[in-house]
């Protein structure tokens, strides 16, 4: 098994000391400290924590994974375009395998950022929406010289208009989800033959 840690040039540069000094590379020697705290009298006092359970099921752990690199370049050209890092790309593959609710996750950040357009767009459309309501509203009131049938007639076939448009977006934003969802949990290849 490979292990990283981290540690301060000052404490490698002493390890490196007493590696050369005992003729081991700085590898050996951290392996042959680690055995023998491992086994030393002390450690079997220790009270030893079920493996399951330690820390919170949130706390973040390093994994080290190495790839050749036509994987590397492979994964740099996939994860461009949703504008994401080769680490979130990694990560956000290894969370989808894993993951059986796709809600847990966000999505790629181009396709959050098309969301969130969509959103602000449907959101004026709302505000415009309401204004004509009020407009009628205004228009029915009895001193009103507003003339309640224009109004009413323009705003029918701007609804009519709005309508297609949404349902239109929603076909358009279902197909864009659901294509990512396929692609990070592989749905869209079908059954493996």
């Amino acid at each position: 098994m490979k292990v990283t840690v981290r540690l301060s040039d000052d404490l490698t540069a002493e390890i490196d000391r007493i590696a050369a000094a005992n003729g081991q590379t700085r590898s050996s020697w951290i392996t042959t400290a680690l055995t023998v705290a491992a086994v030393s009298p002390e450690s079997q006092s220790v009270p030893i924590m079920p493996v399951q359970g330690r820390g919170h099921p949130d706390d973040y752990i390093r994994v080290t994974v190495r790839l050749n690199r036509s994987e590397i370049e492979a994964i740099d050209t996939v994860g461009a375009p949703m504008r994401l890092t080769r680490n979130e790309w990694i990560k956000r593959t290894i969370r989808w395998q894993l993951w059986d609710k796709a809600a847990l996750l966000r999505l790629a950040p181009t396709t959050q950022t098309e969301i969130g357009k969509v959103r602000k767009q449907v959101l004026a459309i709302g505000r415009n929406i309401n204004q004509a309501v009020h407009a009628m509203n205004a228009a029915n009131q009895p001193e009103s010289s507003l003339d309640i049938a224009r109004i009413a007639g323009s705003f029918l076939e701007t609804c009519a208009e709005l309508r297609g448009l949404l349902v239109e977006t929603r076909r358009t934003l279902a197909s864009s989800i659901g294509g990512e969802i396929g692609y990070w949990t592989r749905k869209d290849e079908g059954p493996s033959k």
